[in-house]
């Protein structure tokens, strides 16, 4: 499949047709609200951020480097297409 600059182009512009709310401006900030954190989401964020384990699933990574290593590591074309299209539409719509 070639995907041309016009077809890039076409899917920004109807991107950017498309209305969007903006969350920001719509939310009303009251002064005197407030915030307390629980118990228990304290107690989940300390034990979070003291975790000496990696953020990544150690198995998973040596199961994919293993396939990669022997060849076997296959990504179909489809998703590489999706992203790449995805990048080059983030790229055109932010050098507009």
């Amino acid at each position: 499949m070639i995907i041309s600059r016009a077809e890039i182009a076409s899917a920004v512009s109807a991107y950017k047709t498309v209305k969007r709310k903006s969350t920001v401006a719509s939310v009303a900030i009251d002064p005197h609200d407030s915030f307390e954190r629980s118990a228990a989401a304290a107690s989940l964020a300390s034990v979070l951020s003291a975790s000496p384990e990696p953020f990544y699933r150690n198995d998973l990574v040596e199961h994919l480097q293993r396939q990669i290593s022997e060849n076997r590591y296959f990504v179909p074309s489809e998703q590489i297409v999706e992203k790449l299209l995805g990048r080059l539409i983030v790229e055109f719509a932010t050098a507009a």
